[in-house]
C-alpha cells in the first residue's frame, strides 16, 4: 500500500518544481523581479517542461524583440550554407554585391559581418542613423550599410556593428533569391509552426535586419529549444549541428563574449583598471580632472562587473557611462576585462531586457521580453534575469 501510494505521488508530482529540482527562492525571485520590472512575458522551461509561464494578466502578442533578433539572423545563415547557396563562411562579400570589389571593402567576408569585425563605419546606438526618428524610416538599410565607409581594418578589431547585420539581410536575399522575411518564414516559422509575427521594415520593405522581429514570447523560446538540441525540433534537424556549434563558439580573437551574433556568459567576469589601460588614458591625453576623479578606483580589482558599474555611478552620477564615453572616446577601454574559460549559458540580447537564454548544462532556456508599452528606461530592464536563471 504504501509503495502505490509513493507511486502516486511521484507521477502527481512529476511536473513540479522539486521533481525539476530547482531553487523555489531564485523562482520567486524571478516572478518578483519581473512584476516589478513591468515584463510582458517570461517563459522558462527545463528537461522539455515549462515550469513558470507568466503574460502578467496581458494578452500575449508579438512584441519586439529589438537586436534579440540578431541571433535568429545567424540562423539564416547557418541555412543558406546548409543549402549550399553560400560557399563558406569566409566567402567575401563582393562574391554578392560586386561593387565591394574594391580596396579595403574586397577583404570583408561573411564571417566578419557575424562576427562584428567587419570594420564598416557605424554607431553602436542604431537610432542615430538607422532609426533616426520615430516617424522616419530609412529608405534602404541594405544600401545604406553598402555605402558606408570604413572606419577599421577589416578583421582587427571587434566593434558591435548594426550596419554589418543590415547587411546580412541582403546576403539572404541575393543568396537565395528570396528577401530575408519570406526565406525566414519558408525555413523556419512554418516548420516551427510560428504563424502570429511581424516585420519592422525600411521603405523599400526590406526588414531591417538589426532589428526586425515581432515575435511571441512562446515561440521565441522555440528558437532556444532549438539550439538546446543541436539543430533539432520536434525530430526534424532544421539547421545542421555543426552549424551551432560554429555560432556558439568564440567568433574572433578579441571578445571571448561573443560568438556568431550569439552571446557567450563565462562563470566570471572580473574588471580592473590596471597600469596598462591607466597608460593608454595618459598617453591619450585624457582630462587630468577625469583621471583625478577616477583614480581611487585604478587597480582595485572588481569581481562582477556591476560592482565596477555601481562604483562609477557613485562617482560620476546616473549619468557615468556618458561621462565615460566624453572622455575616453570609442578607442579606449574604460577598464579591462579578465573572464572565465567556462562558458555556462549561451542568449541573445536586445533592447529593454529581451532575452533568449540557452543553458546547456541544466538542459535549461528561458526567455524574458518587454513591450514598448508603459516601459520605464531606469527601472525596467531585469539586468540581471539571466544570472538569476542560471541560478536555478
Amino acid at each position: 500500500m504504501r509503495s502505490l501510494i509513493l507511486s502516486l505521488f511521484l507521477v502527481v508530482n512529476s511536473n513540479s518544481i522539486f521533481s525539476q529540482q530547482v531553487d523555489p527562492n531564485i523562482l520567486n525571485e524571478i516572478k518578483t523581479k519581473a512584476k516589478e520590472t513591468h515584463s510582458d512575458a517570461v517563459i522558462i522551461i527545463k528537461n522539455g517542461e515549462t515550469i513558470y509561464e507568466d503574460y502578467f494578466g496581458k494578452e500575449e502578442k508579438p512584441i519586439y524583440i529589438a537586436s534579440a533578433g540578431k541571433s535568429l539572423v545567424n540562423l539564416a545563415i547557418g541555412k543558406l550554407i546548409d543549402n549550399k547557396q553560400l560557399d563558406s563562411l569566409d566567402q567575401p562579400v563582393y562574391t554578392l554585391f560586386p561593387e565591394w570589389k574594391q580596396g579595403q571593402k574586397k577583404d570583408i567576408t561573411i564571417r566578419m559581418l557575424l562576427n562584428h569585425t567587419s570594420g564598416i563605419q557605424n554607431y553602436q546606438n542604431a537610432s542615430i542613423e538607422l532609426e533616426p526618428a520615430p516617424n522616419y524610416k530609412v529608405k534602404n538599410v541594405i544600401d545604406l550599410a553598402l555605402a558606408a565607409e570604413l572606419s577599421d581594418t577589416p578583421g582587427e578589431k571587434f566593434d558591435y556593428n548594426n550596419k554589418a547585420v543590415a547587411l546580412l539581410g541582403g546576403i539572404v536575399e541575393n543568396a537565395s533569391g528570396k528577401r530575408f522575411d519570406h526565406f525566414f518564414v519558408d525555413e523556419f516559422y512554418k516548420p516551427m509552426d510560428i504563424a502570429n509575427y511581424n516585420w519592422v521594415r525600411d521603405e523599400d520593405g526590406n526588414p531591417t535586419t538589426h532589428g526586425a522581429f515581432y515575435i511571441k514570447a512562446s515561440d521565441f523560446i522555440k528558437f532556444g529549444e532549438l539550439l538546446l538540441n543541436k539543430g533539432i525540433y520536434q525530430g526534424k534537424q532544421l539547421i545542421s549541428q555543426s552549424w551551432i556549434e560554429e555560432s556558439l563558439k568564440q567568433g574572433q580573437k578579441f571578445d571571448p563574449r561573443f560568438g556568431l551574433l550569439w552571446w557567450r556568459k563565462p562563470a566570471f567576469e572580473k574588471r580592473i583598471i590596471d597600469d596598462g589601460v591607466w597608460k593608454t588614458w595618459k598617453d591619450a591625453n585624457v582630462s587630468k580632472a577625469f583621471l583625478k576623479k577616477i583614480r581611487p578606483l585604478k587597480n582595485k580589482l572588481y569581481e562582477a562587473k556591476h560592482d565596477y558599474f555601481k562604483d562609477l555611478r557613485q562617482l560620476f552620477g546616473e549619468h557615468w557611462s556618458k561621462t565615460l564615453n566624453e572622455n575616453l572616446g570609442r578607442n579606449l577601454m574604460s577598464s579591462k576585462s579578465i573572464y572565465s574559460n567556462d562558458i555556462v549559458a549561451y542568449y541573445a540580447d536586445g533592447f529593454r531586457g529581451n532575452y533568449l537564454v540557452i543553458i546547456p548544462e541544466k538542459n535549461m532556456v528561458a526567455v524574458r521580453c518587454a513591450d514598448h508599452e508603459g516601459f520605464n528606461y531606469q527601472t525596467d530592464f531585469f539586468s540581471d534575469f539571466m544570472n538569476l536563471v542560471i541560478q536555478l
